[in-house]
């Protein structure tokens, strides 16, 4: 019973951790998406339109997120490649 309980925990973690991955990729590509349209915008019409700002704020919001859960998604990533390191060396 008790092993069970560790299947469904590593399963549960890898499947969040699966999801948290696509999220970060999601975020990133959005983020890219809005610096394109700002550079073209700044080229354009500037940068004090409001949509501009609005693309800023945006912007900033993504990279908060970003930067947020980027560090957590790496550090698991690297248990994951840590253990399986392990389980080739037995």
């Amino acid at each position: 019973m008790e092993k069970e309980n560790h299947i469904d925990t590593i399963t549960k973690f890898l499947e969040d951790l699966r999801k948290l991955g696509e999220q970060l990729s999601y975020i990133q590509e959005e983020q890219k998406n809005l610096l394109a349209r700002m550079l073209n915008l700044k080229q354009q019409e500037g940068t004090e339109t409001q949509e501009y700002a609005q693309l800023a704020a945006r912007s900033k919001d993504l990279q908060a997120q970003i930067d947020k859960y980027r560090p957590i998604y790496e550090e698991r990533m690297a248990w994951i490649k840590d253990i399986k390191k392990k389980g080739k060396k037995r």
